[in-house]
C-alpha cells in the first residue's frame, strides 16, 4: 500500500489529491465497516487499527481527514490538524464548509503565514466524507498577481484619455472604457453601426452615411459624432482581427475581435482651423488677406477655363489720417473702406486686402464698359467722406485694372501689371487706369536703375557740377552750389535729378548720397583753395531725413576737419518740403551747425509746401526763392506779391534773399528793385564741372 501511495504522490497534485482521496475513502469505508462488524473486539485491536489507520493517513501527500455522516472529525493526519488547529476529534466541521457546498466540492482555506490550501470533500458510501487539503500557495499567489495585474490594466484603461472599444466580427460590443463612453453621448453602444459615427468628408461633399465597418488596420480615419448636443471630431484606428486565446475563462475570450481606439480632436480642429483663418484672412477688416489673394489668383489663373479681371486699388491720403489723427481712426477708415468695397463689388467678385493701404477686386471676365462702371462705383463709394465720431476724412482712391488672357504670363505677371497701372493712377490723379505695353517698360527701366543706382557710387557714376552765386551789386562770384549728376553707364545716359532722388528715396539711398556729396563737395573747395576766382563757399543740398539724423552734426565737423576746410566756407541747404512736424526734430541739429560756423539755408521757397513760419523757425542765414517764382517776373502779380512779402520778411529778420532760375535781365530787374541782388541762374552762369570753373592751372 505505501508503494501505491508513493506512485500517486508521484503525479500531478491535482490528479494525486481526487485518487489520494477515492483511495483512502475506499480504505477508510471498509475499515470502519470492519469496526461496526466487530463491535466486540478487544480495545486493544480497535486501538490498533487506528493507528495502523494514522499510519495510512501520515503516509497521504496533504492534508486529509475522515469525517461521518453528521460531520463529525473521525480521523485527521498531522498536516489537516496544523491546518485546522481549533477543530479536534469528534467535533463538527460543518462550520468549516462553504454553505450550498454540496456532497461533492471544493473551497481554498488561508493561513495567518499567508499560505493556502484547496481543501476537496469526497462523500463515502457510509454517508461520511473526507476532506483532503493540498498547497496551493504559489497558484494562490499567482492568481493574485494576475489580480492585481487585471486591476491595474482595467485602471490604466479607464484612466487613458483615449476611448477604447473591442468589437467582435459583427461589430458587436465586447468591451467598451469610461471615456469610449463619453466620447460617444455618455454609454457604450451595442456596436458599430448604433454609434453614429460618420468619416469626415471634403467641404462642400454631402456628408457620409454611419459606419458600418471598420477601416483598414492601422490607418488613420477621421470621423465625427453628434450627440447630446455636442458635435465631436474623433480620429479611429483599428486593429488586426485577434485571435481567440487558447486559455480562454470565459465566453468572451472565445471570439475574434478586434480593437479600436478614438482620440478625440476637437480642440485641434477648432484650433487648426483659427490658424488657418489668421493665416488667410486679414485680421483688421475680415477679408481675404495678401496670402489668400495671390492663392486665389493663382488658381484662377492655372484654371484658365475663363478670362480674369484684376482691380488694383489704393487708398491715397491714409498716411495722413495716421498722422494727424493716429492710428486708431486709420483702422476704422480701413474698416469702412473694406465693407464698401464688400458690398459695392457683384456677388461673383471677390475682395481682399493685399496690405497698408491697397486691395484687390478679383473677378470674372467682362467688357470694358463693365470694368469702367464698376471702377466708377467703387471709386466713387471710396471717394465719399468717411465719417468716425466727430471726424469726417476724405480719401482719394486710385484704381489700376489688367485683364487676362490679354495680358499672359501667368498671376505674377498679371497682378504686377495691374500694380503698374494702379501707380500710374496714383501719379496721374485719374481712374481707372488700363494697363499698357508703355507701363511694363517704363517699370523695366526703373528697375533696372534701382539696380544700377545701388552701385553707382562704388563704379564712379555720380559727380558734382557747380553753378555760380552772383552777388550783382559787386558783380562777382561768392559761392557756388554743387549739383549733384549721375551718367548711368545701364542706360547709356545722364539721369536727371527729378528721376533720381525719389529713386534714392524708395531704396532708402538718401543719406549715403547726402554723405557722399558732403565728402565731395568739401575735397574739391581743398583742391580750389588759393587758385584765382575760386568760390569763398560751397553750398551743397542735404535731404530732410539727414538733417534729423543725431549723428550728421559729427559727421559734418569730421569731413571739414579731414578735407582742412572752414565751416564758414561750407552752406547746408535745407529743402523746402519739410513737415512742420520735423523742424522740432532737427531744431538741436541746426542749431550745433550754426554755432559751429556752418551757413544754412532754405532752398526753393515758395515752390512746394514751405510756409512764412519756416523762416520763423528755422536758424537760416538765406532763403533762396524757387524759379517758379523768379520764372514769371516781372509779368505775374502773383509772383511779385509774394517777392514782396518775402523781401520784406526776410529783410526784418536779417536774412539774405537769393533768387533761384534767373534768365533774364528784366527778372534781374523786378528782383533788385525789392531788395534782392544775389542771384542765381543761367544768366549768370551754368553748371559746369569743377575743372571748367575753376581752371586747375589758374
Amino acid at each position: 500500500m505505501t508503494t501505491g501511495i508513493a506512485l500517486v504522490a508521484a503525479l500531478p497534485p491535482g490528479l494525486a489529491t481526487w485518487l489520494l482521496a477515492a483511495l483512502v475513502a475506499l480504505i477508510m469505508s471498509f475499515l470502519l465497516q470492519r469496526l461496526r462488524q466487530h463491535s466486540v473486539l478487544a480495545e486493544a485491536r480497535a486501538e490498533l487499527l487506528r493507528q495502523r489507520l494514522a499510519v495510512v493517513l501520515e503516509s497521504v501527500p496533504g492534508a486529509f481527514a475522515l469525517c461521518d455522516a453528521q460531520g463529525r472529525l473521525q480521523l485527521a493526519n498531522s498536516r489537516f490538524r496544523r491546518l485546522f488547529e481549533h477543530v479536534g476529534l469528534g467535533a463538527s466541521l460543518g462550520a468549516l464548509l462553504p454553505s450550498g457546498m454540496g456532497e461533492q466540492g471544493a473551497f481554498d482555506h488561508g493561513l495567518k503565514d499567508g499560505s493556502w490550501h484547496r481543501v476537496t470533500r469526497q462523500p463515502l458510501p457510509d454517508g461520511g466524507f473526507t476532506l483532503g487539503a493540498v498547497d496551493i500557495t504559489p497558484l494562490k499567489r499567482q492568481e493574485q498577481i494576475l489580480a492585481a495585474r487585471n486591476v491595474r490594466q482595467q485602471a490604466l484603461l479607464e484612466l487613458v484619455p483615449t476611448g477604447i472599444w473591442e468589437l467582435d466580427e459583427a461589430g458587436r460590443t465586447v468591451f467598451a472604457n469610461r471615456q469610449l463612453a463619453n466620447l460617444l453621448g455618455g454609454t457604450a453602444p451595442p456596436g458599430l453601426a448604433e454609434a453614429g459615427l460618420r468619416r469626415v468628408t471634403a467641404p462642400g461633399r454631402p456628408p457620409a452615411d454611419p459606419m458600418r465597418s471598420l477601416p483598414a488596420p492601422g490607418m488613420p480615419v477621421e470621423v465625427e459624432h453628434q450627440g447630446g448636443g455636442i458635435a465631436r471630431r474623433l480620429l479611429l484606428v483599428a486593429s488586426g482581427l485577434l485571435e481567440a486565446t487558447e486559455t480562454a475563462i470565459d465566453e468572451d475570450m472565445l471570439r475574434r475581435t478586434r480593437l479600436v481606439t478614438l482620440l478625440d480632436i476637437t480642440e485641434r480642429r477648432l484650433a487648426q482651423a483659427e490658424v488657418e483663418r489668421l493665416a488667410w484672412q486679414d485680421p483688421l477688416t475680415g477679408l481675404g488677406n495678401r496670402a489668400r489673394f495671390i492663392a486665389t489668383l493663382s488658381e484662377r489663373v492655372a484654371d484658365g477655363t475663363g478670362g480674369l479681371t484684376l482691380l488694383s486699388i489704393s487708398l491715397g491720403g491714409l498716411g495722413q489720417v495716421n498722422e494727424r489723427h493716429g492710428h486708431t481712426v486709420g483702422d476704422a477708415v480701413l474698416r469702412a473702406a473694406a465693407l464698401r468695397l464688400s458690398q459695392g463689388v457683384r456677388v461673383e467678385d471677390a475682395v481682399f486686402r493685399i496690405g497698408g493701404n491697397k486691395f484687390a477686386v478679383l473677378a470674372p471676365a467682362m467688357e470694358q464698359q463693365t470694368i469702367r462702371w464698376l471702377c466708377d462705383r467703387l471709386a466713387q463709394v471710396l471717394f465719399d467722406s468717411f465719417r468716425q465720431g466727430a471726424l469726417e476724412v476724405a480719401l482719394l482712391p486710385a484704381i489700376g485694372v489688367a485683364t487676362a488672357p490679354q495680358i499672359r504670363g501667368g498671376a505674377e505677371t498679371l497682378r504686377r501689371a495691374a500694380d503698374l497701372a494702379r501707380h500710374r493712377s496714383e501719379v496721374e490723379g485719374r481712374t481707372p487706369v488700363f494697363y499698357e505695353e508703355a507701363l511694363g517698360a517704363a517699370a523695366d527701366r526703373r528697375q533696372k536703375l534701382r539696380k544700377a543706382l545701388a552701385q553707382a557710387i562704388p563704379a564712379g557714376e555720380l559727380h558734382l557740377v557747380w553753378q555760380p552765386l552772383f552777388d550783382t551789386r559787386r558783380y562777382r562770384m561768392i559761392g557756388a552750389e554743387a549739383l549733384l549728376r549721375w551718367r548711368c553707364g545701364a542706360v547709356s545716359r545722364e539721369v536727371m535729378p527729378a528721376e533720381l532722388f525719389p529713386l534714392a528715396t524708395e531704396m532708402g539711398m538718401l543719406a549715403e548720397i547726402d554723405f557722399w556729396v558732403l565728402w565731395e563737395a568739401l575735397a574739391t573747395k581743398r583742391r580750389w583753395a588759393g587758385k584765382p576766382g575760386a568760390p569763398p563757399t560751397v553750398a551743397i543740398n542735404i535731404s530732410g531725413a539727414t538733417l534729423r539724423d543725431p549723428g550728421f552734426p559729427a559727421q559734418v565737423s569730421k569731413a571739414l576737419e579731414q578735407h582742412g576746410v572752414a565751416a564758414e566756407e561750407l552752406d547746408i541747404e535745407i529743402p523746402e518740403d519739410i513737415p512742420a512736424r520735423d523742424i522740432q526734430a532737427m531744431a538741436q541739429n541746426l542749431e550745433a551747425l550754426r554755432s559751429m560756423g556752418v551757413r544754412l539755408s532754405l532752398d526753393d521757397f515758395g515752390g512746394g509746401v514751405s510756409a512764412m513760419a519756416h523762416l520763423v523757425q528755422l536758424p537760416v542765414q538765406r532763403v533762396k526763392l524757387d524759379r517758379s517764382i523768379t520764372h514769371r517776373l516781372p509779368e505775374g502779380k502773383r509772383e511779385t506779391a509774394v517777392l514782396g512779402a518775402v523781401a520784406t520778411l526776410a529783410n526784418s529778420l536779417g536774412i539774405e534773399l537769393v533768387a533761384e532760375g534767373v534768365e533774364k535781365e528784366v527778372q534781374a530787374s523786378a528782383l533788385r528793385a525789392e531788395g534782392c541782388f544775389i542771384m542765381q541762374g543761367w544768366l549768370y552762369g551754368r553748371p559746369l564741372a569743377a575743372d571748367l570753373l575753376v581752371p586747375p592751372g589758374g
